[in-house]
C-alpha cells in the first residue's frame, strides 16, 4: 500500500511540474479513438520522465470519452536533453488508442 502511494505522489509531482512551468504538449487525432500526444519538459535531463507526464495526458484524454477508458500505448519515442550548439530539450512522443477498461472480476 505503501509503494502506491508513493507512485501517486511522484506522478502528482511530474503532472504539477507539466502544469507549472517549462513544459509543453500538443495531441493530435490519428483516427478513431487514436491520438498522438508529443511535448517537451525544461526541467529534467531525461525523455522518459517527459513521457510518463504524456502517458498522464493521454490518460487525461481517454477519460473524456468515459470513465471506463485508458489508454493502450503502441509507440513511444523520446530524447533526453542534450547541451551543444543547438541545446535540445527532453521530449517525447506516445502514440495510442483510447480502449474500455475491461472489469476484474
Amino acid at each position: 500500500m505503501r509503494r502506491r502511494k508513493v507512485k501517486k505522489i511522484a506522478g502528482l509531482s511530474i503532472s504539477l511540474a507539466f502544469i507549472l512551468a517549462g513544459c509543453s504538449w500538443s495531441t493530435d487525432q490519428l483516427g478513431p479513438n487514436t491520438y498522438e500526444i508529443s511535448g517537451y519538459f525544461d526541467f529534467t535531463m531525461k525523455g522518459s520522465v517527459v513521457v510518463q507526464g504524456l502517458e498522464m495526458q493521454a490518460d487525461a484524454q481517454c477519460k473524456t470519452i468515459g470513465p471506463d477508458y485508458v489508454p493502450e500505448v503502441f509507440s513511444i519515442s523520446y530524447k533526453n536533453r542534450v547541451f551543444n550548439y543547438d541545446a535540445q530539450r527532453a521530449s517525447a512522443v506516445i502514440k495510442y488508442h483510447c480502449v474500455k477498461q475491461e472489469k476484474k472480476k
